[in-house]
């Protein structure tokens, strides 16, 4: 163990002194802690977790957990009191010989790039690329932003970035070879640039780098293909082509399905008002696309009305065989006490974005924002996430431990605390929608009075109820599976 000094809570957390056993009808959450937040999770080896976590006031760690959340070991890489006002780090890249690597980028002078290898027995070098990132001298370290790495097999990577110019953005992308050094660089004026750096198609050399698509109609993303050297071998454009009167999505998370080829997305988009409904400012986006990035297919997850409290953080899309689990927040209200605030979704799809199973979590005394998910051998997940007290303000954050048979087993959902139904808007005027991936059921809706006035089979992913002559009151909707209530809840239509 490389660190030099053993912190108090990673201490406490290795002699075992923070477990949280879950009760019936609460996630069973790992790792829990006030100070701690994991930022992005990986699989190690066989049963054990590797995570790249922040400790507030300390600084960053590397940490091998066990499936069960106890820590097996932990090495600091960044401490907090190294001068630095500038750090962003990426995910977890699994090298071509087995190990793992991430990336970083600090200031507070010109970005400097960092590759930290991990060996298999959890040794950590870091290594410092010789040339600087190249932004312009007179660009401060407040107007860096969205990098992005690639690494190859031949010891080289790509790394992009962006820089904000007066009222636009200049795109940049370089080539460093193993030694550090840039043999290649590339640069584009746009209005504002998401970068989302991806590895070539199967069989091809180069990247991929999806940003803001300058010569589109709409406000819209593009695709351009790269050659080893960096040179533009392709652009495609408005890869958005599926949705309706979106506005640019504000984050955006891309991968690659290691086996089909296959590209999915989830992000955030902005509709109008339409059908009813009220403007929807964020609401989660799925997509798939060809490798050519032709899209295929789209499909929303939950609605909110309320502006950036639903994104795609991090590693928000993790694969298990043919399906595609998808994570995402939704209704987060960071300003205050919001009981009826939901915390985060994840949708388990299959390889041509079918919804399989969907599952909606929400605390009334915590709020809770993922980061990113992990689905592990015997197919259940793992979401890191950071929280806070609602009324208090107390960070609490943790790892929450996901079975695979809550997403279509109705008790085992509810027994971890999970719900499989929700109801939006509410409140609401003319429209209620009914959200579930459940199979053969129906909904049912009762006034106050225990009445029944709507009953309609579910035969979508979304069930829309026109309740334009409904009156102004609270009623009670229901989904029924089988005979039985799966989920319930209550409405308001104002």
């Amino acid at each position: 163990m490389k660190a030099t000094k053993i912190y108090t809570l990673l201490a406490f957390l290795m002699m075992g002194g923070v477990r949280m056993q879950a009760q019936v009808n609460e996630p069973e959450e790992i790792l829990p802690s006030p100070t701690l937040i994991v930022y992005h999770i990986d699989q190690w080896s066989d049963g054990q977790i590797i995570l790249n976590a922040v400790e507030s006031g300390v600084g960053l760690y590397a940490v091998i957990i066990d499936e069960e959340g106890n820590i097996i070991d932990y090495e600091l890489w960044h401490s907090y009191t190294n001068t630095c006002y500038f750090l962003t780090e990426s995910k977890f890249f699994r090298m071509s010989d087995g190990g793992l690597c991430f990336y970083y980028v600090k200031g507070p002078d010109h970005p400097t790039v960092y590759k930290v290898s991990i060996s298999e027995d959890f040794e950590l070098t870091t290594f410092e690329f010789a040339d600087a990132f190249p932004f312009p001298e007179e660009i401060t370290n407040d107007n860096w932003w969205n990098f992005a790495w690639l690494p190859n097999d031949d010891g080289s990577t790509f790394v992009s970035g962006v820089y904000i110019e007066g009222n636009h953005s200049v795109q940049m992308m370089v080539r460093y070879n193993e030694a550090g050094e840039i043999t290649h660089q590339w640069s584009e004026i746009t209005s504002r640039a998401t970068t989302s750096l991806l590895p070539p198609e199967r069989g091809a050399s180069g990247c991929r780098l999806v940003m803001e698509d300058p010569d589109a109609k709409d406000v819209n993303s593009e695709c351009v293909f790269f050659d080893d050297s960096l040179n533009v071998v392709d652009t495609k454009h408005s890869i958005y082509n599926q949705a309706i009167g979106i506005y640019r999505p504000h984050y955006e998370y891309f991968a690659v399905h290691p086996e089909t080829d296959k590209v999915y997305l989830i992000s955030d988009v902005s509709f109008p008002a339409f059908n009813g409904n009220p403007e929807i400012k964020a609401d989660v986006y799925m997509g798939q696309f060809n490798p050519d990035f032709t899209q295929t297919k789209c499909v929303l997850g939950p609605y909110t009305p309320t502006e950036y409290d639903q994104m795609a953080l991090c590693e928000a899309i993790d694969f298990h065989g043919e399906n595609i689990f998808m994570c995402s927040y939704m209704n987060t209200d960071w300003g205050g006490y919001d009981p009826e605030s939901d915390n985060f979704y994840v949708a388990m799809l299959d390889g041509n974005l079918n919804i399989v199973g969907e599952i909606y979590y929400h605390n009334v005394e915590r709020m809770v924002v993922p980061y990113s998910i992990l689905v592990i051998e015997s197919g259940d997940c793992l979401v890191s996430t950071a929280g806070k007290d609602r009324k208090s303000g107390e960070m609490q954050h943790a790892i929450f431990k996901l079975s695979h048979a809550i997403f279509d087993g109705i008790e085992e959902a509810h027994d971890a605390g999970f719900a499989l139904a929700i109801a939006y808007p509410n409140p609401g005027r003319d429209v209620l929608n009914i959200r579930t991936a459940l199979q053969n059921t129906h909904v049912e809706i009762y006034d106050m009075s225990g009445k029944q006035i709507y009953n309609q089979e579910i035969t979508s992913n979304i069930t829309i109820i026109n309740t334009s002559y409904w009156s102004s009151g609270t009623y009670i909707w229901k989904v029924i599976a089988n005979g039985k209530v799966a989920e319930s809840g209550k409405w308001i239509k104002e």
